[in-house]
């Protein structure tokens, strides 16, 4: 089957800013918390938005806030920016297009409320990150880790076209929306008294967007010239119904300086090589981040100056697949009262009646009725396009 090439918009945006063996612990301190800094500062003006945590020690799950720090950023013209924080270990600045740009150089300061000071290294802002060719997808059979047999779906793919005086180092960020729906219209509402519902279809239509946790980076220093053909990125199997009617993929490229890459690049073959389950001995990866006062101190993360574009590919249902059917348990009454032991008040139903008014009435729970139980909204996104 050919692939099929679909040419996609390109826009700019603002955005923020991841065989067995015995488990295997580096060597931190049992109870070592290092700090985390995830800050992602693009050359689009608006919100910038820092992250800072603390780590479990390595046996223990789970990443704390670091609150009330004070968080600045710095250039070589003598500007500084300070964070504010929003949210629990969330540092909020909103930066204009003259305090971004090409060829300034940066960096980050934190001070903890326990007085401890960190610092990163300069990082000057890299070319302009050019826009992705085109990405498009291809039917694809592939097999799974955890069973023998093999699935269906589809494979997104990446090309891209830049001179050469632009960024050679890519980094991508996938988002992922689809449109879903429940199984069944509303017809009534019962919560101790039965109501007719004034709109059948307000909890019909969901959508669902969530980051896709891969890290994908590429580079083409080594190459005559800036482009890349058929760069795989992420898989979307028919074993959910993700593609069933309408999706859509978000590409987030950022250009990287040459130390960033290489963070970027060692942590995506870390998880690669990782599998989840320590398949090797994972690696203290260290990023441009320090202790003023103990350079010996691990931490986590890494300050990056990123130009970044986007580019947006929508995916109708595609027929070779077969989905799952949708999840619902549905069971006939007479009456609201006469309900199943596990259904709980209040409740949707629909008529099953051939006038589509009383009784038989069909109850149940999950996506029987109200979209929004599959973690969706019914507010449609912005950018999305019907078909």
């Amino acid at each position: 089957m050919p692939p099929r090439r679909i040419r996609a918009s390109v826009l700019f945006i603002c955005t923020l800013l991841a065989g067995c063996v015995d488990p295997y612990y580096p060597e931190f301190e049992d109870n070592q918390k290092s700090l985390v800094v995830e800050a992602l500062i693009t050359d689009q003006p608006g919100w910038q938005v820092i992250y800072l945590s603390r780590s479990s020690p390595v046996n223990e799950k789970g990443i704390h806030a670091e609150t009330d720090a004070y968080v600045s950023v710095s250039d070589d013209l003598g500007r500084s920016t300070e964070f504010m924080e929003q949210d629990p270990g969330a540092y909020y600045a909103w930066m204009t297009a003259d305090e971004l740009g090409s060829g300034i150089t940066y960096q980050l300061h934190i001070v903890t409320s326990s007085g401890e000071v960190y610092e990163s290294e300069p990082e000057m802002f890299p070319s302009p990150s050019p826009s992705a060719d085109s990405v498009y997808w291809d039917y694809e059979t592939a097999g799974t880790s955890d069973r023998t047999e093999s699935v269906n779906g589809i494979r997104f793919y990446l090309d891209l076209k830049a001179g050469a005086d632009q960024g050679r180092n890519y980094r991508w960020e996938l988002v992922e929306t689809w449109e879903y729906q429940a199984a069944n219209p509303i017809d009534y509402f019962y919560d101790g008294i039965l109501h007719e519902w004034p709109d059948s279809f307000s909890y019909h239509t969901c959508w669902y967007t969530g980051k896709i946790e891969q890290i994908f980076t590429a580079t083409t220093n080594n190459a005559e010239s800036n482009t890349i053909t058929g760069y795989p990125l992420n898989y979307v199997s028919e074993e959910s119904s993700r593609l069933a009617t309408r999706y859509s993929l978000q590409v987030l490229q950022y250009s990287l300086n040459d130390e960033a890459y290489d963070y970027w690049k060692r942590i995506e073959v870390q998880n690669q090589e990782s599998g989840g389950i320590y398949e090797r001995q994972p690696d203290y990866i260290s990023g441009n981040m320090y202790n003023l006062n103990d350079q010996e101190e691990y931490v986590l993360g890494f300050f990056n100056m990123c130009p970044v574009s986007e580019t947006r590919i929508f995916v109708d249902s595609v027929a070779e697949l077969h989905y799952p059917e949708i999840d619902c348990n549905m069971e006939i009454i007479m009456h609201p009262e006469s309900r199943p032991a596990w259904m709980r008040i209040p409740f949707f139903l629909i008529s099953f009646n051939p006038l589509k008014i009383g009784p038989p009435y069909g109850v149940g729970t999950h996506l029987c009725f109200d979209c929004r139980n599959a973690g969706g909204t019914i507010i449609k996104p912005e950018f999305w396009e019907d078909k």
